[in-house]
């Protein structure tokens, strides 16, 4: 390379060098916000009552109705008039009504509702990562007409998205949609998401926590722990839990997310897995989860000091284990809890646990 080329590259590695770093960080966790029922949530003139044991999840414009036998999620959208042409829009198996009630002896009149193939709006695709359930490719969707008191003035109409990973196309999935009802101007106090994320109204005043200020809040958890005895599935694995115990584990519906296991003061947690865990031999019914500990790990952290940020203030905080059970990171059950004294009550965790099938009666799974 001669002198006259040299200088140039030097220049061209000094500027890069010099540039500053510029780091891609993931975007921020977007707030999310639950209540217990009974309340009433409402989008334009439709509504959805919630019972006393359900709960409404809310992120973005997502808000969902969950329960331990199913969910279902909603989203607001516009559609153009063509929308509800059978075949040129997204409208699949014709249209049909929902909402229809009788108030005293006036029957209201029912919203348009019909099978919907398009996709998602643009407002809550980056926000369904955080509510899944139900919005996946292949999933079955409704849209069903919200009667808006302004339509907006480019002619389009106004739709409640609706979807649930319990929907399977048959006249079945009627029996959920029928929640909706054409009634909002007759509720008193309903719950407008809309209301809420524009500020008019405050989230704690209409009964909601937010996930980040309450690790059980009703997004995720029931609003009481499960009382031994019984028995709990999680991810091909099950344990019985026993009198005296408890179990605090998300909405069955969900299929997801940490539980905790309660005994004598120590609380032990459990994550995952992503795939249900399978036995090494498919054949030995005898196979035993903590089998697998030799193709995983298991990890003792020691205590990280006395106080606060990690303990009350002249307390020291406990160590802790990490027991991976599992071959594959997503098969994979994380189980963590107190090390010390406590330990003994994690370790006879692992030692109650046992394989199950997907149809075991004990698991009690949701009907989706």
């Amino acid at each position: 390379m001669t002198r006259k080329m040299i200088l140039p590259c030097f220049t061209m590695l000094a500027v890069l060098l010099c540039r500053p770093v510029q780091a891609t960080l993931p975007p921020p966790i977007p707030p999310e916000y639950g209540a217990y029922g009974p309340l009433t949530v409402c989008e334009d003139d439709l509504s959805i009552a919630l019972r006393t044991n359900e709960a409404v999840h809310l992120v973005g414009p997502i808000f969902r109705v969950i329960n331990d036998e199913y969910l279902i999620a909603a989203t607001p959208m516009v559609l153009p008039p063509s929308a509800f042409m059978l075949f040129d829009g997204p409208v699949k198996h014709g249209v049909f009504t929902v909402g229809q009630f009788t108030l005293g002896q006036t029957p209201t009149s029912a919203a348009i509702a019909f099978r919907y193939s398009g996709e998602l709006p643009q407002s809550a695709i980056s926000y369904a990562k955080f509510a899944p359930e139900g919005f996946g490719k292949d999933d079955v969707r409704y849209a069903i007409e919200t009667r808006a008191a302004s339509s907006p003035s480019d002619g389009m109409v106004s739709m409640l998205i609706v979807a649930s990973p319990s929907f399977d196309g048959s006249d079945a999935d009627k029996a959920l949609l029928e929640r909706f009802q054409l009634n909002a101007a007759g509720v008193s106090d309903c719950v407008r998401p809309a209301d809420l994320a524009a500020g008019k109204r405050d989230y704690g005043t209409a009964g909601f926590a937010r996930s980040f200020d309450d690790p059980f809040y009703a997004g995720r958890y029931p609003p009481r722990p499960d009382e031994g005895a019984g028995y709990h599935c999680q991810g091909g694995i099950g344990f019985a839990f026993h009198a005296g115990e408890q179990l605090r584990r998300p909405w069955k519906s969900l299929r997801s997310g940490q539980s905790y296991w309660l005994r004598d003061g120590v609380a032990v947690t459990l994550s995952g897995p992503v795939e249900p865990m399978r036995r090494t031999d498919p054949d030995n019914a005898s196979e035993h989860p903590a089998g697998q500990l030799h193709d995983s790990a298991i990890t003792f952290y020691p205590s990280r000091g006395v106080g606060p940020p990690y303990a009350p203030p002249g307390v020291r905080e406990d160590g802790s284990w990490l027991i991976e059970l599992g071959k594959e990171r997503n098969s994979r059950l994380d189980i963590r809890f107190p090390a010390g004294e406590s330990g003994r009550v994690g370790f006879d965790l692992i030692e109650r646990l046992e394989f199950v099938s997907p149809d075991d009666p004990r698991c009690g799974a949701p009907t989706q």
